[in-house]
């Protein structure tokens, strides 16, 4: 678990509850972060593949937490992601879309810690229509990332990619490609991780040939006609070993991309905005500018910001909002 030391001015304790890992959130005024916490105490590991266990939610809590509610007694706290889901902490119905993400009336779950700290946990939202969609904890990142007034869509990059479209505060639709899960399969489990070799850094010539291969096969054979030559190509030596593993990426990111930009974006595709940590982010504005956008726009710290913006919101900390919330895309 990873920890900086805390400031002494603190309004909230945020927590981004995933599938691998949790993240605690140490927040002051306007959300930044006095200090943050780290630990693999996802939904997997808290519930070590069994039911949801509440007192190894709490038990979790309290290890990231507990410090910071030894200072500050009464801060409140507030979470998002799978500690909402049937196997988490505490169920939090999904909210159907369209959603406002700022609305004051949003009735969030709620949990009693063992020392008594009342935890709020923000439900997910689901889609309805057609193949039907679920999220959970990016719809906090939508709120952080604050695009402001009129319509947007933006990419959520991760293993369960979510691209999203709003209206102001509001989500209108979603869709979700199974990217980073697929990747972890292909370079794990499958045929072609027998091929792969560690390079000491990011393969970039690879990553854009699996782009551009991605890109050719996007209107061709997709994406299964296309993913044997990452073993193809390293035995009948016109790949290097140690740029399987990127050209893999490249292969998966660019089909998300170039299936996006295909279908699901309206707009004119010049901008994308993305929220992503810094190495992910990297590699979509890398691929996005190689299939076509002229910019990318970097989201960063959407969740906690996020997770601060909907305290505020529901009036847990200070007053509700006035106004638009202020820019904070980079």
């Amino acid at each position: 678990m990873a920890d900086s030391n805390a400031p002494a001015e603190a309004d909230l304790i945020g927590l981004d509850w995933g599938t691998s890992s949790c993240r605690a959130y140490l927040l002051g005024a306007e959300g930044v972060i006095l200090a943050q916490a780290r630990a693999p105490f996802g939904l997997m590991a808290v519930n070590a593949g069994h039911a949801a266990d509440p007192a190894a939610f709490d038990h979790a809590f309290e290890e990231l937490c507990g410090r910071w509610l030894d200072a500050w007694p009464d801060l409140p706290v507030i979470a998002c992601g799978m500690a909402g889901s049937r196997q988490g902490w505490v169920e939090a119905p999904y909210r159907v879309l369209p959603a406002d993400l700022a609305d004051p009336a949003l009735a969030c779950a709620r949990v009693r810690s063992r020392r008594g700290t009342e935890v709020y946990v923000i439900p997910g939202l689901t889609d309805p229509h057609g193949l039907r969609g679920v999220m959970r904890g990016e719809e906090t990142q939508l709120l952080g990332a604050n695009l402001g007034a009129g319509e947007h869509e933006i990419v959520l990059p991760g293993t369960h990619s979510k691209w999203a479209r709003l209206q102001g505060t509001v989500v209108t639709a979603f869709t979700t490609f199974m990217t980073g899960e697929l990747y972890a399969l292909l370079t794990r489990h499958s045929i072609l991780a027998t091929l792969i070799r560690p390079a000491p850094e990011p393969q970039w010539a690879a990553f854009d040939r699996g782009v551009d291969v991605a890109a050719e096969a996007i209107t061709g054979t997709g994406l299964l006609g296309a993913l044997f030559s990452a073993r193809t190509l390293p035995l009948t030596g016109a790949m290097d070993e140690t740029d399987v593993a990127d050209y893999l990426s490249g292969l998966v990111i660019g089909t998300e991309l170039a299936s996006a930009r295909k279908a699901w974006v309206l707009g004119p595709a010049d901008q994308l905005w993305s929220a992503a940590d810094p190495e992910l982010s990297a590699r979509y504005a890398r691929a996005a500018i190689r299939l076509g956008w002229r910019t990318v726009h970097a989201v960063e710290n959407a969740a906690p910001r996020g997770l601060w913006w909907t305290a505020r919101a529901i009036g847990l900390i200070g007053a509700p909002p006035a106004q638009t919330f202020p820019g904070v895309v980079s």
